[in-house]
């Protein structure tokens, strides 16, 4: 049986670096406690683990204070933590056009309590123009789109938002761990563990500037100020309620080392080689729409297209029968199909990854020639 070719990176991950895996399997298998429940060896141990994902986390994304990391199950509990915890009627934010329904979703239920959406001024992408900012009191964007890869002006942004006040939000489940990216005025940061940064699926974070002071999300047992019927006063106890997920934080942690060790920049170099090679065949071929941005450099590890008169979904269907893993359909972000009018069919996606190689997106590409000559 042929090795699968798999180019869905932007969903999650595939292959991992080995010793993420290795690293959930040691912990089940001879590591017995549970974080903050016991003075025992074992639960000092996975109290460790966390602890020490935490510092490395910020140590690779130049965040302050790595307490104020609450490790969830994905991004989108991040951004319900943050949304949910931090908005109140009358509260205006301001968002892109190409959002996930990560965020979406929480904001249309937070509308019906008074909270007031509106899209930013705009740039060519759909993303916040950093010059126009309106007057709100958060201003939420993607770090880039999952639809187009088109790549927010993060740094900029957040110059704008701290001269005018406003929170600025980052949703980066689609650049951290593979496009560097400016932290120093982000005040909100929900990440996914799953995707750039190597972790398994379960795994996740989001992390809160100093002087934010969210509710919690969840109630209930921390192993510390027991004693209490409110959560704990301190971070991260407050929002992290229950059992942690200490297998998966392990194989993040190690997802994290390989990062560092490795470095963003070139992850990042090795993405656009590969996105490059897609692109100029793609765009070479009359048959086949491509959605923008084109420059490789302002655009994340994924592509969007088309293939003229073709429904998506039986073009990946053709690709999944000759072994290759593409995304096909809306991709969870309805708002960035309307705004690049793909919407209701969506598109076809790829997005190579830390672990692609290039025999393997040379093999899409040739694989999708002999569809496209077939028809």
């Amino acid at each position: 049986m042929k090795r699968i070719i798999y180019l869905d990176n932007a969903a999650t991950s595939y292959p991992k670096p080995k010793q993420v895996a290795r690293a959930v399997a040691k912990t089940i298998e001879t590591i017995a406690g549970s974080p903050g429940r016991g003075a025992h060896r074992q639960a000092i141990t996975t109290s460790r683990i966390l602890f020490n994902t935490r510092l490395d986390i910020a140590k690779l994304l130049k965040l302050k204070n790595p307490e104020r990391i609450i490790f969830t199950k994905n991004a989108t509990e991040g951004i319900n933590i943050a949304l949910k915890g931090l908005l109140k009627k009358g509260d205006e934010v301001a968002i892109s056009a190409l959002e996930h329904n990560a965020v979406i979703r929480p904001l249309a239920v937070l509308k019906k309590k008074g909270v007031r959406v509106r899209y930013a001024p705009l740039d060519k992408n759909g993303l916040p123009d950093p010059s126009r900012l309106p007057k709100v009191k958060m201003l939420i964007t993607t770090g880039a789109s999952n639809v187009t890869g088109a790549v927010a002006k993060i740094k900029a942004l957040g110059r704008a938002c701290k001269a005018k006040k406003i929170f600025f939000f980052v949703d980066a489940a689609q650049i951290a761990g593979s496009i560097p990216f400016d932290t120093s005025n982000i005040d909100i940061l929900a990440c996914a563990g799953h995707k750039g940064l190597l972790g398994p699926q379960g795994t996740g974070f989001v992390w809160f500037a100093e002087g934010l002071t969210p509710k919690p999300l969840l109630d209930g047992g921390t192993g510390s100020e027991s004693e209490l019927a409110d959560m704990p006063s301190y971070w991260p106890d407050r929002f992290e309620a229950g059992t942690m997920n200490t297998p998966g934080i392990a194989g993040l942690h190690e997802g994290i080392k390989y990062l560092l060790a490795k470095s963003i920049k070139a992850v990042r170099e090795h993405e656009m080689a590969l996105n490059k090679i897609v692109l100029e065949m793609l765009m070479n071929d009359s048959l086949i729409i491509v959605y923008p941005p084109f420059d490789t450099r302002k655009r994340a590890s994924l592509i969007s297209f088309n293939v003229k008169g073709v429904d998506p979904a039986e073009v990946g269907d053709l690709l999944d029968r000759r072994g290759i893993a593409v995304r096909t359909g809306l991709h969870c972000a309805p708002h960035a199909h309307k705004f690049t009018g793909t919407f209701p069919e969506g598109t076809i996606r790829i997005s190579p990854g830390a672990l692609t190689t290039q025999a393997d997106v040379k093999r899409f590409t040739q694989e999708l020639y002999k569809i496209l000559k077939g028809r």
